[in-house]
Order: C-alpha cells, then structure tokens, then sequence
C-alpha cells in the first residue's frame, strides 16, 4: 500500500512570527551547538503521517540536539526511500521489510534503528454484507488494492494461514470509493487514513464498514522501519541517537494537540498538496497510538522477538534472505540511550 492523504481531495499565519517566538524557548545553548547536516528520505509526501518530525522542526528539538535535520519527500514521482539512502543521499531512510532484506540482497548494509509505526496501521475495510475479520474470509474475495506491492501482502496472508491462495486481485485508487460501488469486496487501506473518507460521508465504523488490522489477518510487521546504513551507524552513532531523541520529543508533544502538526503540513511543509485541514487533523488522532509499541516498552520500539518471530515469518514466506544473526540488521541500542535520556 501507499501511504497518501487524499491529495488534492485530500497558513501557518503565524509562520514569521512564530520562529521569533520560538528562540527565548531554545535558548543561546541551541544555537551555539554545532549543527550537523542529517538528511532523512521519507517514503511518502510531507503529509502528518511525519508530524513528530514536523514538531521536532518547529519547537527546536533538533537544533537543541546540535541536528540540522533535513529531509527529501516521497511520493509516485520520487525516488524510493532505500534508494535515496544507499546513494548517500540520506542517512535515514523510512523503509518497509521485504524492500529492506531487497536491498540488503543487492549488497547495502543496511540496519534497522527503530519503526516509527510499531504497529502497522495497515488493513483491510469491508462491508456488513461480506465484513472481512480473519484471513480466511479473504478466501475467494475481490481485493481491491493500491498497487502491485500488495500483491504481495495478500499472497503472504495466504501462505501465513496455510490458505489457498484464492482471491482475485482488483488494482483501485486511494479511495475507498470503489468498495462502496460494489467494485471489490475489500479495500487493501491504512486504517488512520481511507476510513476517514468514509466517515465524511457520514458512514459509522462497525456500523457501515469494517476495519480489520493486516495484523488481525496475521501479517504481522511494523509499518515504518528507521534504516541507516551501516558505516553511519558506526561513524554517527551520536548523532543518530541526538536525532531520535528529538523525534521522541517531537512525536510525544504532538500527541498533545494533535492540530498543531496537521497545520504545519497544511500551511507549510506541504502547502502545495491541496490537503484538507480536518483530514489530517483526524488522520494524526488515528495514527498516535500506533507509535507505542505494542509491549509497552514505547515510542519506536522493535525487539529481537517481533523482527525473528513474525518478520522473518512473513520474508520466509516470501523466500527472502535472512541474516543468520539477528544483530546483523537490528540495532536498538541507539533507541534504547535515545528513550533513557529523556
């Protein structure tokens, strides 16, 4: 799936002002740091899918951490964010886990730091007529989806639940608007995202439609992977560390007010996309709780067990090639000092 915010379907007034007011709250400590390029390759459009980072931006939490933190937007037009980051390009990247073990096939060292999703937002709406709850009533079903990535997703599913794979595959938009038209059956979806549409449209979740995590489905993985490669992670480990711990600071007070980070998208970081105000605004209430990880050990969290048990289940499913020691594509130890130091 793609992520998307309904573009063009889908002021900061005080923009001047608000960089002036800022500066008593950072303190001449922040600006005397050195500050030190790190550039971050998102995989989709500067939508509120990356408000900790907007925030983190706005309030100076990078430039407390001595980070001058830049980034290059996805989207259908950019580069893949793997790509970007084994070019040099970026020293972060969003990734997803089978383009991941993809490009570590292809000879780039790449390491695992965190999810920004720990638990995948990725799922699955259908209707009371034909509701979709368990991977078995996917058996036969008319799936509609995005794009030809997640042929791959619903293949995985099958093979997890030792399923036929029995379906027929209907490529769709980012709109749900198809299911409802009777195009499909389900609608392959990020459920902080189309049931939105749904709800504009005065339909009630459980009442009008069904939402069912993929995880629900038992593919079970994050949904955005912080990569770096390896000789960052080794000759910047500092300033990774510095960068997440402004992203936690970012993430957390976004999940104060949640308006704040829509707006900047809005009218700034992506004031030429079109997106709606009220749009994000409830996309970024929907996505805050998937930030903590599900094992309560917080923000960005990704343990040995979630990466060799479910995540190396879905890659061997899908005959991909795995370290043989864990630690080769999994270092949470930056995370681990980023969270102890707040």
């Amino acid at each position: 799936m793609t992520h998307n915010s309904q573009i063009s379907r889908r002021r900061f007034v005080a923009a001047g002002t608000a960089g002036l007011a800022l500066m008593p709250f950072l303190g001449a400590w922040a600006f005397a740091q050195p500050q030190v390029s790190l550039t971050t390759a998102f995989g989709w459009v500067p939508n509120v899918q990356y408000a900790g980072h907007w925030i983190a931006l706005e309030k100076g939490f990078f430039a407390e951490e001595g980070i001058d933190a830049q980034h290059l937007a996805g989207g259908p037009n950019a580069p893949q964010s793997l790509v970007t980051l084994a070019t040099g390009a970026a020293q972060v990247a969003h990734g997803q886990w089978l383009p991941l073990l993809d490009a570590r096939a292809r000879g780039n060292d790449f390491v695992m730091i965190g999810a920004n999703f720990p638990i995948n937002p990725a799922g699955v709406i259908s209707l009371p007529g034909k509701p979709i709850r368990q991977a078995s009533d996917l058996v036969g079903a008319r799936i509609l989806a995005q794009g030809e990535a997640d042929r791959e997703i619903i293949e995985a599913i099958f093979a997890l639940n030792n399923l036929e794979a029995d379906y027929t595959f209907v490529p769709s938009g980012f709109s749900p608007e198809p299911l409802l038209a009777g195009d499909g059956d389900v609608y392959m979806s990020f459920v902080t995202n189309q049931p939105i549409t749904l709800e504009q449209m005065g339909m009630v979740q459980d009442r009008d439609f069904i939402v069912t995590l993929l995880a629900d489905l038992g593919y079970v993985q994050p949904g955005v992977i912080f990569t770096t490669d390896r000789a960052t992670l080794e000759s910047r480990r500092d300033e990774l560390v510095r960068y997440l711990r402004a992203l936690l600071r970012g993430w957390k007070a976004n999940a104060e007010d949640p308006e704040v980070a829509a707006r900047l998208v809005v009218e700034k970081y992506g004031a030429d996309l079109g997106l709606d105000l009220n749009q994000q605004i409830r996309q970024n209430e929907l996505q805050i709780p998937y930030v903590e990880a599900a094992n309560g050990k917080g923000m960005f969290w990704l343990d040995e067990a979630m990466v060799t048990g479910p995540m190396y289940d879905v890659a061997r499913v899908q005959k991909r090639e795995l370290p043989a020691d864990v630690s080769d594509i999994l270092d949470i130890s930056l995370l681990a000092e980023a969270q102890a130091s707040l």
